[in-house]
């Protein structure tokens, strides 16, 4: 039995004005965290200039990030987990519905 679960997801022809500054994703990001189950305990967010982001949520199972590029309307999302691997899955879906992307890449690699 694995350890955990690490989703990798490519979200493609999203808004670009979700990926444009922090504050959008960070709401987004930590409500589907929250909603999802997971627990966070840590935080950190960058913005780039004159645009894109990247942020990372710590939770007590491992991480969430996200790394955007507005000019390609594409951000890559990973979701490392040791703890529940539903849990993980539920927050990449209620991500993914909030991106609203027209093409999704995903894989689950499991770990340990």
């Amino acid at each position: 039995m694995a350890a955990g679960i690490h989703i990798l997801a490519e979200l493609w022809d999203c808004r670009k004005e979700l990926l444009e500054r922090v504050e959008p994703l960070k709401q987004i990001f930590d409500s589907c965290v929250e909603k999802a189950g997971l627990r966070k305990v840590g935080e950190a967010w960058h913005q780039f200039e004159p645009f894109g982001v990247t942020g990372i949520i710590l939770i007590s199972e491992s991480h969430v990030s996200v790394h955007t590029w507005p000019e390609k309307s594409y951000c890559a999302v990973d979701i490392f987990t040791c703890g529940d691997s539903e849990s993980a899955k539920k927050a990449f879906e209620l991500i993914r519905q909030r991106m609203a992307p027209g093409k999704v890449d995903y894989k689950e690699i499991p770990r340990g």
